[in-house]
């Protein structure tokens, strides 16, 4: 018997005050006994409208729901079909349900953030770093825009990260709603670049793997020419950035570096920001070989505009703050 709907209900009461049951029942296009439990309801309540329902009764009480939920936080990565086998509840319930339950206590399913392992040791030096480079100890904006952020970047020639679409039903299998992929990502390029603050930058190409010499052979070509007396390189602590060779190869032309910078510090260097904006713009104009995917890079990197630089310097107080406040760990940036 089909639902109807509550306004059609209030027309069906006011027009059963001129005419017959039948007469309402054959022009709302509905039976006879529904008109005649409408009139009754109406007489006994004044109202015509469904009252609300408990709805269907819960298969698990709270206290099996509060044990799931345990379970869930103690191993946040279990799917739902392993937590139902450590669960294992009186009634039989699907994993859906066991989602349902979750989610009703605030703990829903979503895709972890990716992060490097940061061990104990390296947790202290990025607490220390950021203490260093605080507000309070002065480093305020000006003094950021002396520090010239620095760092090497792989970009494949097919990514090969999640992509949602949209497709009927059934259709997971058709080519058309398919992600290519290539083995090794089609190959891969090595760049190295460096920012600063009001928009000077550059970036070069590196062919194999970067030691020493090569990394001198990248500050000497691309970076030197444009270093201006009193700006600070950061850089990380690569074997290729911290040997004795360049080290004795940056002394001698007068580069000064910024000391002690943390391993395992992503968020706290600026320049991954413009890495993966640079990488999203490349990936935009599909390149088919190496040679075009460099194009791009170098197209895209150029094409960032400095207002995107510049307020990448302005949250670097806002990270050192951040780290402090995690003890270290992970941050939002």
């Amino acid at each position: 018997m089909p639902k109807i709907h509550p306004e059609t209900k209030a027309l069906i009461i006011k027009r059963l005050e001129t005419r017959s049951t039948a007469e309402v029942a054959d022009t709302f296009n509905v039976s006879q006994r529904q008109v005649q439990r409408l009139r009754k309801r109406f007489e006994e309540t004044g109202d015509v409208f469904d009252k609300p329902r408990s709805g269907r009764p819960c298969k698990t009480t709270a206290r099996q729901d509060r044990l799931l939920v345990r379970k869930s936080k103690a191993s946040p990565f279990s799917t739902a079909a392993e937590l139902y086998q450590a669960w294992s509840p009186q009634v039989p319930v699907s994993t859906r349900i066991v989602c349902r339950i979750l989610s009703q206590n605030g703990l829903h399913g979503r895709i972890s953030a990716q992060k490097p392992a940061i061990n104990k040791r390296q947790l202290k030096k990025r607490v220390a770093f950021a203490k260093a480079h605080s507000l309070l100890k002065g480093w305020t904006l000006e003094k950021w825009q002396k520090v010239d952020f620095s760092d090497e970047s792989s970009i494949e020639l097919h990514h090969s990260r999640r992509k949602y679409c949209k497709r009927p039903t059934g259709a997971r299998m058709d080519p058309r709603f398919n992600q290519k992929t290539v083995k090794f990502g089609g190959g891969k390029i090595m760049v190295w670049g460096y920012i600063q603050y009001g928009g000077v930058r550059n970036i070069c190409r590196v062919e194999g793997n970067i030691n020493s010499l090569k990394y001198q052979e990248v500050l000497a070509t691309s970076y030197i020419p444009n270093h201006k007396r009193g700006q600070i390189l950061q850089q990380d602590g690569a074997p290729s950035h911290t040997s004795l060779s360049t080290s004795k190869f940056l002394k001698a032309k007068k580069i000064k570096v910024l000391q002690d910078w943390p391993a395992q510090s992503p968020d706290m260097n600026i320049i991954e920001h413009v890495w993966g904006r640079m990488k999203e713009e490349a990936w935009k104009t599909k390149p088919k070989n190496l040679d075009e995917l460099w194009e791009a890079c170098k197209t895209a990197f150029f094409a960032i505009p400095d207002d995107f630089i510049n307020k990448l310097y302005e949250s670097l107080s806002n990270r050192m703050d951040a780290v402090l406040q995690a003890h270290g760990s992970h941050t939002r940036y």
